[in-house]
């Protein structure tokens, strides 16, 4: 993703409307695949999140019927096997919690550049009809 400069350096310099649209355009685009990469990588995290907590009630089960009957060996080891799966789906969590806070970052830098975007057209669409304005006017001024 090319590197982004802010609003405010983009305000600085001198103000050329095709490239500032574009380079918000461009922004804004690079945004939203982000945006999607991210969000496809929760879903993945909720989906495995889900089936590792299938599993753990599932071990949970299997580990309180066989405890009576098991050896304490095969209960030591699905017991180990629980808690190995517990600490798995608590990493997933806090990986998905950074996740979605960073999805949050880019709809944020994105509502941003389409703001600015959209300043940037509002801008241009007045100089137009200003310059359009002072062409028809000029005319008359001259004719006077």
């Amino acid at each position: 993703m090319p590197s982004r400069a802010t609003r405010d350096e983009h305000k600085q310099r001198r103000w050329k409307p095709e490239k500032d649209l574009s380079r918000a355009k461009e922004n804004i685009h690079d945004l939203r695949k982000e945006i999607n990469k991210t969000e496809k990588e929760i879903d993945k995290l909720i989906y495995s999140k889900e089936n590792v907590e299938e599993q753990n009630k599932w071990l949970k089960s299997v580990i309180r019927e066989e405890g009576e009957n098991a050896s304490r060996g095969r209960v030591m080891s699905g017991t180990h096997r629980l808690q190995e799966s517990q600490k798995y789906n608590a990493e997933q969590a806090l990986r998905l919690k950074e996740l979605k806070k960073r999805n949050m970052e880019l709809e944020a830098w994105k509502k941003d550049w389409e703001a600015w975007r959209k300043d940037i057209e509002e801008e241009c669409h007045q100089r137009a009809v200003f310059e359009a304005r002072i062409r028809n006017e000029r005319p008359q001024s001259y004719g006077n």
